[in-house]
């Protein structure tokens, strides 16, 4: 009984140890996409983002950023989260 009960207390302590990472949600990234596309980002493929990226994009993108001042800030700021500076290009 307490072999069992070691048993299970450790594979507990193993489930809570190991890293949960799953992938974006795919409605999730086509709505990030659909907003690069809007912002003249349509050559970066949101699928090939990491998770923190397309967090990051899908809470900046929120709101009114297409026009003036806010386009200009959320460009500036999606290059940031892309870790882009003009110079690099996706590779294909």
């Amino acid at each position: 009984m307490i072999r069992a009960l070691a048993t299970g207390l450790g594979l507990s302590l193993a489930v809570l140890v190991t890293p949960v990472t799953a992938a974006p949600n795919q409605q999730l990234v086509n709505s990030v996409q659909h907003r690069l596309n809007i912002l003249g980002f349509s050559h970066v493929d949101a699928g090939e983002l990491t998770t923190n990226q397309i967090g990051a994009l899908h809470l900046r993108l929120q709101g009114n950023y297409t026009f003036g001042l806010n386009r200009v800030r959320a460009r500036q700021e999606v290059k940031v989260i892309l870790e882009w500076d003009g110079s690099q290009t996706k590779s294909p």
